[in-house]
């Protein structure tokens, strides 16, 4: 059963530039509308900061295809329970192999990020070791989907993050200005990271100015996206309780905010110093 009627699928398409349902890389599941809570999911968590309402999508993308291994690891990354993620993990390392080229690569980044959200539960010091494996077989890996996917934006997302972790933010900031089209560079997560990552740098007016576009472009006020980036901006510029004020906002939203709960911690053990 697909939920798409020829009309919505229409709308959908031409909404592609905030959706990125450009599927240039080809997914293996036959159901249009796993496909669309796929995409969803992704554009609930980063576009609209809401992890609440992409596991909701998460979960009613499997509802259409059980066997949908991407989908499913996407599932296992933001759930909270761990016994679920264990199960989800060793589903992913028994059927990883039904899947090959660049899929694969995808799928292999996956399981090693739920890999390791496990293990910081489970065993701290193997996570120590996980993050390390993880980050650098992201590298490789989304190193070549985003340059063979260049429309991809959630993948091309990822890949800034993973270097923003490997090299710091001057590196990443420069491959996102020269990976990302100027299009790109707007849309929702890589406006918001890139404020983030410009006042890491010590370009606070950069991303304030980068911060107010976000809030502009994001209409609905029930966004935590913006509330997180000024929170974030704000604790880098050690205004501390200005940042907890956006912070406590963004959770009011979305109370399962997983970066804005790390974030409101940092805050709260720098107000207790």
């Amino acid at each position: 059963m697909n939920l798409l009627k020829p009309s919505v699928i229409l709308i959908f398409s031409i909404t592609s530039s905030n959706l990125a349902i450009s599927q240039h890389l080809k997914l293996t599941t036959s159901s249009d509308s796993a496909i669309y809570y796929y995409y969803e999911g992704w554009r609930q968590v980063m576009d609209v900061g809401n992890y609440t309402a992409s596991e909701v999508a998460y979960r009613k993308m499997m509802s259409f295809d059980k066997g949908f291994l991407v989908g499913l690891s996407l599932l296992g990354r933001i759930t909270g329970d761990l016994n679920e993620r264990q199960e989800i993990e060793r589903t992913l390392e028994n059927r990883k192999g039904e899947l090959n080229g660049d899929e694969r690569l995808l799928l292999d980044n996956y399981i090693a990020l739920v890999k390791l959200t496990n293990l910081r539960e489970t065993d701290p010091e193997g996570a120590k070791v996980q993050l390390e494996k993880a980050f650098a077989s992201g590298e490789e890996n989304l190193n070549v989907i985003v340059h063979r996917y260049p429309d991809e934006i959630y993948y091309k997302a990822e890949y800034i993050e993973v270097l923003h972790r490997n090299y710091g933010s001057q590196r990443a900031l420069d491959s996102l200005y020269n990976l990302a089209t100027p299009q790109q560079q707007n849309e929702p997560f890589l406006l918001g990271y890139a404020a983030n990552m410009e006042a890491e740098a010590g370009n606070f007016e950069n991303a304030l100015d980068k911060a107010a576009l976000l809030s502009k472009q994001i209409r609905n006020r029930k966004s935590p996206k913006p509330h997180i980036v000024y929170s974030d901006i704000y604790f880098k510029m050690g205004k501390f309780d200005k940042a907890k004020k956006y912070v406590q906002s963004a959770l009011k939203l979305d109370p399962g905010n997983i970066d804005a709960q790390r974030l409101e911690k940092k805050i709260s053990d720098q107000l207790i110093k």
